[in-house]
Order: structure tokens, then sequence, then C-alpha cells
């Protein structure tokens, strides 16, 4: 077990100098937080923040350290006093998106995404120096690419937070499907299985970080229109209203000196 001042001063090392100001974190969970951290093990960076646990509303923090990464959390219902311990592994993640909010008093949001489908846990910081602190140690302890999004004050949410209304979709479309149309679709030959699909891809254990920033859309500037005498030309033509005088008095004098 590891006291808390220790903890405090190798955060300190790594350059993490914030206590959690956030929901009461300071006082339900960063005060019983030695009891779960080893005396072999170093704290490199801890995100406390605000997050959903299966509908749940949760308070904690998210440590990462020498050994393991892993999440200390509670209920922020005020009467709860059970915290859970949930360990993770780093590795399987496959995105890290980071989103800053436009607002100084918003929220900063880390989702972490552990597969192709975007399934994941979302986590809301009011502190934009421990996200990015969390993110960038992060950056080296994962496989997954690290997504850098536009600031914005919309909460980001994983994948599989978000609301769905597939499946109500799909119920309205079974009503409507007559029933000959079913038994043609149970009629139907099974494709045959493509050899190559059962080929895995390779694992990805020395694989580069990749940090990818995505810029915001860029407006397209409005037309300045510009209006005035001479403009639609772009060109001097107008000073030829100056020498057309001088032009048609020389061709006369011309003539008469030929006369």
């Amino acid at each position: 077990m590891k006291t808390s001042a220790k903890i405090k001063e190798e955060l300190a090392q790594h350059g993490y100098i914030w206590l959690p100001t956030y929901k009461n974190i300071l006082e339900k969970v960063w005060q019983h937080c030695e009891t779960y951290i080893d005396e072999d093990e170093e704290v490199l960076s801890a995100l406390w923040a605000s997050f959903k646990r299966y509908e749940e509303d949760m308070i904690g923090i998210v440590f990462i350290t020498t050994k393991r990464t892993f999440t200390l959390e509670i209920s922020d219902d005020d009467s709860s006093t059970q915290i859970r311990y949930l360990p993770f592994d780093s590795y399987s993640l496959q995105k890290i998106q980071l989103q800053f909010s436009k607002n100084a008093k918003g929220l900063h949001y880390v989702s972490l995404q552990n597969d192709s489908f975007g399934n994941g846990i979302t986590f809301g910081t009011t502190n934009r120096d421990v996200a990015q602190h969390f993110v960038d140690t992060l950056s080296g302890r994962t496989n997954g690419e690290i997504e850098i999004l536009p600031d914005s004050d919309d909460p980001l949410l994983a994948e599989n937070e978000k609301e769905q209304l597939i499946d109500e979709n799909l119920e309205k479309a079974k009503k409507k499907v007559p029933h000959k149309l079913e038994k043609k679709h149970e009629e139907i030959k099974p494709m045959k299985e493509f050899e190559q699909w059962r080929k895995a891809p390779p694992e990805a254990k020395d694989k580069v970080v990749e940090i990818k920033i995505v810029p915001p859309k860029k407006e397209k500037p409005k037309k300045d229109k510009k209006r005035g005498y001479g403009v639609k030309w772009k060109s001097k033509i107008w000073l030829l209203w100056f020498l057309l005088p001088f032009l048609t008095l020389g061709t006369v004098i011309a003539i008469v000196f030929l006369l």
C-alpha cells in the first residue's frame, strides 16, 4: 500500500500537479486510492472525471501506473459509499479520442474505444491539463490510434453510448414484410465461405501509435463583389478618352500637309 503523499510526489515527478476539484471526487475517491495502489508500482497519471457506466452516473479516477491501468469509481449518488475497482488492458484500446471544450467552464472529453464498433466509455473532466496529461501518458502504453478532435461544447460519446433507434425501425420494417417474402429468404442458399475470410490480421504488438488531428471544417469566405467604374474591365481603357482628341487633331494636320 502506498501513502497519498507518496502518490502526489510520484505524479509531480511526471508533471502532474492537479488534485480533483470536481463532484466530490477528492473526498469520495482520492482519499481512498492508497488502498488500491501497491508499493512496487509508480503512479504516472490520473484522470478524474464523471461518466456513465451501464446507464448509471458515476464519478472516479482512471489511474495509469507502471504495472497497470484501472479505474476507481463510485456512484454519483450522495448516499453511495462503495468504491469499484475496474482494471483494463490499455493495449486492447483501438482508438482514443480527445476533445477540448470551447467554453472555459465546459467539460473536456476523453473517449476510450476498445473495438472497431466504437464500444467504449467517455470521461468528462473540468481540467484541460488533466485530460492532456492523461492522453499523453496513455499514448506510450497503447497500440490504439489517438484522434484529436476540434474544440466543441457538444458532449463526446462513444458509439455504444449514443441513443440507438435501429431496433425500433427494424421492428416496423418486419411488420410490413409479407409472409411470402419471408419464405423466399428461407429458401436462399447461404454464400460459400471465402478462403481468405479465415485469415486473421497479424497482431500489432510493435505498432507505432498514430496521432491524428482532425481539423475543423473551414467556412468558405463570401465573395466580395467590387462595384464602381472601370472595375468590370480591370484595366485603364478610360485613359483613351483623353488621348482621342489629340489623335483626331494629328490626323487632320497630316491630311492638310498631304494636300
